[in-house]
């Protein structure tokens, strides 16, 4: 016997069962076969209608995929394009994952460097207000400093002054218009025109006076002379001077003559020549000091008046002590100032006075005096004892002036008659033998 199927009473019976007494009389369920097979026959005809669309959608495909051949190699490819491109976007995403684990390191190092920056930058103001402080502790001791140097160089001035007066450095007009300079009431030579003319002794003593008052003077002014003075002391009477005679050879030479320079031109060559380098070198010293303080003595024939020289710079009323403002600024003693320093090496850079040219000008003026001083004109005995006797009864001033006029005369012409006539050649009147 059939199961009992459940039956509804919504569901509408098929037309077999209308009239099914059996069927009828229990609605809840279907009891005979008839009636279950019609209440089949719709669900069988909807399974035959979705087979038929099953079959004919199955050969549409079939014919699809047999039309177009290709397809399944192009789906294939698509598979492998896609795989490839899986690939490529897991291998960029583990790129991308590495750049940013970078640029997370990048930027936690940008991080410490920002505060490392912030840190020394706060340093770098507190270096600045450093810096300015010691700027302005710097401008004042310069400042400062200035008017010490002005202080020092009034001082040096002074000094340097009194120090002149102190040894009677002054200067003398005669009557006759003469300008001469003394220290300590000796006449001081012009190396040019005085040699031969003053006594040995008085040059000796001048030179002396000057040696001593160019070493005090470059003491106070912190100088280091190109020649080194040496006064007298123990073991070394006399007055010297140390200076370098060519590159390699430093010499000693003195500032003292034992006879007139004339007699020592004759009878002592050697000792000649050195007093003339030792009083070369202390000309060049005077006019190296001149130099150095505004004086410009800058050629031979200044450097050889060496009392105008001395006077002019610390005497004078117009002098370079009081005058010049770099008067006591240059020196070796101080920083300020300094000659040694590059920047002050243009101070003295004109400076172009060499000892030998001052000793080769003085042996030849002196040699020229010698050969002049040689030729004197007698007429007789008489006339040469006039002469002689007025020489001896006139005043000083007299006596350098007529010397002055007796030296510029010719020397030794001969007479018309081809002999010698009123000039003849004598020895010096130092030793009073006739030659």
């Amino acid at each position: 016997m059939p199961p009992d199927i459940p039956y509804s009473a919504n569901r509408t019976l098929p037309m077999s069962l209308t009239h099914c007494q059996i069927c009828d009389t229990r609605a809840a369920r279907l009891t005979c076969a008839p009636c279950t097979q019609a209440s089949l026959w719709p669900r069988r005809t909807e399974f035959l209608f979705l087979a038929a669309e099953r079959d004919g959608a199955a050969e549409r495909v079939h014919e699809y995929l047999e039309a177009s051949g290709s397809a399944r190699g192009a789906l294939d490819d698509c598979r492998v394009k896609s795989d490839e491109k899986r690939e490529e976007y897991r291998r960029i995403n583990d790129v991308l994952m590495g750049e940013r684990k970078r640029m997370e390191m990048l930027r936690a190092e940008n991080r410490s460097r920002r505060r490392k920056l912030e840190a020394a930058r706060e340093a770098a103001l507190g270096e600045q207000a450093r810096v300015d402080t010691l700027k302005a502790e710097i401008k004042r001791l310069n400042q400062k400093t200035k008017i010490l140097c002005s202080r020092m160089a009034e001082a040096r001035s002074f000094l340097c002054r009194d120090a002149a007066g102190l040894v009677g450095l002054r200067l003398k007009r005669r009557k006759s218009g003469k300008v001469e300079y003394l220290i300590g009431g000796v006449l001081i030579p012009n190396l040019l025109t005085d040699l031969s003319v003053h006594p040995h002794t008085s040059i000796n003593v001048s030179l002396d006076h000057l040696a001593r008052l160019v070493v005090l003077v470059s003491h106070y002014l912190g100088l280091k002379l190109p020649n080194e003075i040496t006064l007298p002391h123990r073991g070394n009477p006399y007055t010297t001077v140390r200076g370098q005679l060519n590159n390699r050879h430093m010499a000693v030479r003195p500032l003292v003559a034992d006879s007139p320079l004339p007699v020592m031109a004759r009878e002592n060559t050697t000792a000649h020549s050195k007093l003339v380098e030792g009083i070369s070198m202390l000309a060049l010293d005077i006019a190296w000091l001149c130099y150095s303080q505004g004086l410009f003595a800058n050629e031979v024939e200044d450097a050889s008046n060496i009392g105008y020289c001395m006077w002019k710079l610390l005497v004078a009323k117009d002098s370079t002590a009081v005058t010049s403002p770099a008067f006591g600024r240059m020196s070796h003693a101080t920083i300020n100032g300094n000659l040694t320093l590059a920047r002050h090496e243009p101070v003295m850079a004109g400076f172009r006075l060499r000892y030998n040219l001052i000793a080769d000008r003085i042996r030849t003026t002196l040699q020229g005096e010698t050969m002049v001083a040689d030729w004197d004109m007698v007429a007789d005995a008489e006339e040469h004892d006039s002469a002689t006797s007025r020489r001896r009864s006139v005043p000083d001033a007299e006596i350098d002036s007529f010397e002055d006029a007796a030296l510029s005369f010719p020397a030794g012409p001969a007479s018309s008659g081809g002999g010698v006539g009123k000039w003849t050649r004598i020895r010096s009147r130092n030793d009073g033998s006739v030659g």
